[in-house]
């Protein structure tokens, strides 16, 4: 109906149309007029006059009959549709006599729209024309990469948005297109299914990849650091564990006198064992239960200097048998990792000094229970031993990082010239004594002077592994004055 209206504004006659691959051709009294189509000779309708537009003219049905009747009689109406093309279509309602309904622009207008929209479009040569696949295609696919780029690029917050403006730039220009060049391109494929979907995935796959990330940090770091330097680990954008290069300070701690408690448990085990004939089950309980004993005597003490350590955000690196090993200035940066070095060994020194106060008071308690003891012929209750703490600290660049592999144990430890001297000063330490490098008491100036000059310089000794002596220097914990936790 629509090209038929615009047949006959054009004087063409449609049984003359040339019908082709890609147009249809009138062939008006002006000249030939194309109505480009698809495979199937269709073409889409540009629903671009409504019903209320200016540039029609409406009559209801009841005004063309009465003007009817006055021709009729000889009268002369006014023709406001003189030289117009007319379309008639009904609003009636019931009996299915209505002509509305829905369109791609409208939910309730003229149906006989379509044709008056079809003839403006051929009499105006304004059609629309869709984009070809191929450039559909690219279009959903381009969009769906730069929005996977963004996300990925971007931090969370930044990324949605960069994804929003990026999905309102496109619609924008789309409409622009359409608008004003009637080219169709595509919006709810590449808006919704490429960009919006893979945002979508994309987040919710860094989420959860992220916290897995996380868990797995929270897995190595949980027992080696104290909970706000977790939360700090956490929050990093940007966190490297995979190997680098860090200044840090490093801490060696040695509970002296286990190898000999030890040896002298196990000797009196032995001694008890033969005394009172036990047999080989009873003897294997008796051990063991000694060696529980024992670990469980160096275990105190460990733990004790592993709390301190963590309390001071030092990072537990690892128990070498008796000895505690841990460092400061990774994986989070710490400018005074030196200053915390020092006074979490300060107040180790002082933590087992108050340990073993308090144990020596419960052997005073001990040693009269067991005066009554032997008055009844019951076994005396052993003393608790009393160890010491011997520390050596060293400062300088060495390489963190995470060692293992997956499937096996993963440690986040430091190696290098620095942390193999630190291990050698607290050789050097002796027992209740702690020794720090001069890198160590340089910084330690620089941070604290008050407490360095608390230190006392010694002789330079000559260790394993380093061919020149070094500069040691002596902390002398009891006597400086209390000393502040980090906050």
């Amino acid at each position: 109906m629509g090209i038929a209206l615009a047949a006959q504004q054009l004087e063409a006659e449609l049984g003359k149309a040339s019908v082709g691959k890609t147009a249809i051709t009138l062939h008006g009294k002006d000249g030939d007029v194309r109505i480009p189509v698809d495979q199937e000779n269709n073409f889409y309708i540009d629903w671009r006059i409504k019903y209320d537009d200016r540039l029609l003219t409406i009559e209801p049905i009841e005004s063309l009959l009465q003007k009817h009747n006055d021709r009729t009689d000889g009268k002369t109406p006014e023709n406001r549709l003189a030289g117009k093309l007319v379309v008639i279509g009904s609003t009636a309602t019931g009996n299915d006599l209505t002509d509305r309904g829905a369109t791609p622009l409208e939910n309730d207008t003229f149906l006989v729209s379509a044709y008056w929209n079809i003839a403006n479009s051929v009499l105006t040569q304004r059609f629309i024309t869709p984009s070809p696949l191929p450039v559909s295609i690219a279009l959903i696919c381009g969009m769906a990469l730069l929005a996977a780029l963004l996300t990925w690029k971007l931090r969370s917050v930044a990324g949605s948005i960069s994804v929003v403006l990026l999905m309102a730039c496109y619609v924008v220009v789309s409409i622009w297109l359409f608008v004003q060049f009637q080219i169709w391109i595509p919006i709810i494929l590449p808006v919704v299914g490429a960009m919006l979907t893979t945002h979508i995935c994309l987040v919710g796959w860094r989420s959860l990849s992220e916290q897995k990330e996380k868990r797995h940090i929270k897995a190595v770091f949980k027992r080696m650091v104290s909970p706000n330097v977790v939360n700090e680990l956490l929050l990093a954008e940007k966190l490297k564990l995979g190997g680098a290069r860090r200044k840090i300070t490093i801490f060696f701690a040695d509970v002296r006198g286990f190898t000999q408690l030890t040896d002298s448990n196990y000797a009196k085990a032995q001694e008890f064992v033969r005394e009172s004939q036990l047999g080989p089950v009873e003897a294997e309980a008796f051990f063991d239960q000694q060696a529980r004993d024992t670990l469980s005597t160096v275990n105190l003490y460990l733990s004790t200097i592993a709390d301190i350590i963590k309390m001071h955000n030092g990072t537990l690196d690892k128990y070498i048998g008796d000895c505690v090993m841990a460092f400061w200035g990774a994986p989070t940066a710490n400018e005074q990792h030196a200053l915390f070095g020092v006074r979490a060994a300060i107040e180790a020194q002082r933590g087992v000094f108050s340990l073993n106060e308090r144990r020596a008071l419960e052997n005073v308690q001990r040693e009269q229970e067991n005066f009554e003891r032997i008055k009844t012929n019951k076994t005396p209750l052993d003393l608790l031993p009393l160890l010491a703490l011997g520390t050596g600290i060293n400062s300088g660049e060495a390489i963190v990082g995470l060692m293992g592999s997956e499937a096996h144990i993963v440690s986040y430890t430091v190696f290098g010239r620095e942390v193999n001297l630190a291990s050698r000063l607290e050789g050097v330490s002796g027992r209740s004594r702690i020794i720090i490098g001069e890198n160590t008491f340089v910084d330690l100036k620089r941070d604290d002077p008050k407490l360095a000059a608390t230190c006392i310089e010694l002789e330079a000794v000559k260790v394993k592994g380093i061919s020149e002596a070094v500069k040691i220097y002596e902390v002398p914990w009891k006597i400086v004055d209390k000393i502040d936790k980090p906050s």
